[in-house]
């Protein structure tokens, strides 16, 4: 891909210049006025990005190691930059957005099983439509929002492993991974649950100390397998050696490769879902958050290589439109049919002896939908990033601590209006958006504090 030239003036060691610059792919050329020519790969971070989109002062460096300062107002970026720069925003506003969808997920579960010890009970109400609802909700959400933060976890990994090598690579992932995971398995989980014994309905209220599942990794589940997919994909670079590269001459994945990964992944969702009592085994135990997500796992690996793969080619960045559409539209239909058939069986009274075959059916189309709405959510954000605003990717910076932290909010938040006589769709949502906010504005606040900052 060739780039048109821009023009300016470099001050190099206080010396302004005229400069001619010109870019094919990613290797970037410097002409200036004296007959000097700086040839390199332009290495543009998120801070250097958001410094060249509001600076008056403004550096490019190359992988040669020249830094040039760019003497006076920044003019509008080129293309390759305006496209880097939607990258990294588009990617948080994303994750904003995911863990904002996994929060308000979480909600049902006070109604149907019970969260941290926070149970509300809905025996003997009389809206049927509320439960299938709040199973629809949960299930359409699960087929994507977990597959697009590992999509999205993987696609940044490549670059990180080879900039900084194995060794360091792991070092700092042990950190932000390691403590957050301590933190949330023997501070947040564990204050959640004696939160939540204390609620009126609680299933904990009476039992011993001894039967209270303390020290449950509950959510924290996505940490333990993220990490184990970065070792994994270490352990690769180890054995295979790093020829981490940009190559965008290689076509993203059309309909036939998004027909077989679906139908592939669609079998092993459907024999691992078969596995009933070692999932069961699993929810009873320390591991709980992985045996309700362990269905999925081959899903996860699937998605989170992927994102390996695709960050060398710019995939997600060079969608096809015309089949992410399509698809979209496939998934949105299904995902009605599916919501259609549960209100016929509810209403007709027969969802309890039909839900086995209706769990079975929907765990099968678990990849078809969930592909066509992760390929529509990067295809709109990458359009629609500045309609969202800066606030949104800011938000997606602090996604990772709202998520460790959700559990105490989320049970704090059922406690103080769960009990007060509130309809239940007023508890859901209310509850939905009080544990969102309160989540991400702790998390923000806490990141105020370069330490805190460095580990969330």
């Amino acid at each position: 891909m060739v780039l048109p030239p821009a023009e300016g003036a470099f001050a190099r060691k206080g010396e302004p210049r005229a400069w001619n610059v010109t870019q094919v792919g990613d290797v970037g050329s410097v002409h200036f006025s004296d007959g000097e020519c700086i040839r390199g790969m332009a290495l543009l971070t998120h801070t250097k990005l958001s410094l060249l989109s509001h600076s008056h002062e403004n550096s490019a460096s190359f992988s040669d190691g020249t830094i040039l300062e760019i003497a006076g107002e920044a003019g509008p970026m080129d293309d390759q930059t305006n496209r880097t720069m939607k990258r990294v925003l588009f990617f948080d506003q994303i994750k904003a957005l995911m863990i904002a969808l996994v929060i308000g997920s979480h909600v049902p579960i006070a109604f149907g099983f019970n969260w941290s010890g926070v149970r509300i009970p809905i025996e003997g109400g009389s809206d049927p439509l509320f439960g299938v609802a709040c199973s629809f909700f949960g299930n359409f959400c699960n087929t994507f929002y977990m597959c697009m933060l590992f999509l999205i976890s993987g696609y940044f990994v490549p670059h990180s492993v080879h900039k900084k090598g194995i060794v360091d690579y792991l070092k700092g992932r042990l950190l932000r991974i390691g403590i957050p995971f301590l933190a949330g398995l023997l501070l947040i989980n564990n204050v959640s649950l004696l939160l939540g014994r204390l609620s009126p309905a609680s299933p904990y209220g009476e039992s011993p100390w001894n039967e209270i599942p303390f020290n449950h990794v509950g959510p924290l589940w996505f940490l333990i397998v993220l990490f184990v997919f970065d070792l994994l994909y270490c352990a690769l670079v180890a054995l295979r050696g790093d020829h981490f590269s940009v190559d965008m001459s290689i076509p993203t994945p059309q309909l036939r490769s998004w027909l077989i990964s679906a139908v592939i992944l669609a079998i092993l969702e459907l024999v691992m879902s078969t596995q009933v009592e070692f999932w069961a085994a699993l929810r009873n135990s320390h591991l709980d958050g992985l045996g309700v997500q362990g269905t999925h796992i081959f899903t996860y690996v699937f998605m989170f290589f992927l994102g390996c793969k695709a960050s060398c080619h710019r995939w997600l960045e060079r969608l096809n439109s015309h089949l992410v559409v399509r698809w979209f539209r496939f998934s949105i239909a299904s995902s009605l049919c599916f919501l259609a058939i549960s209100l016929v069986l509810t209403f007709n009274g027969s969802m309890s002896t039909e839900a086995g075959k209706l769990s079975l059916l929907a765990t099968f189309f678990y990849p078809f939908i969930g592909w066509g709405v992760i390929g529509y959510l990067l295809l709109w954000f990458q359009r629609n990033e500045n309609r969202c605003g800066q606030w949104l990717a800011i938000a997606g910076v602090d996604s990772y601590g709202a998520y460790i932290i959700h559990p105490l909010v989320l049970a704090v938040v059922l406690i103080a209006i769960g009990f007060i006589g509130l309809n239940h769709w007023l508890i859901a949502l209310f509850a939905s958006a009080l544990a969102i906010m309160i989540s991400f504005a702790i998390t923000h606040q806490l990141r105020r504090l370069p330490s805190i900052a460095r580990i969330i």
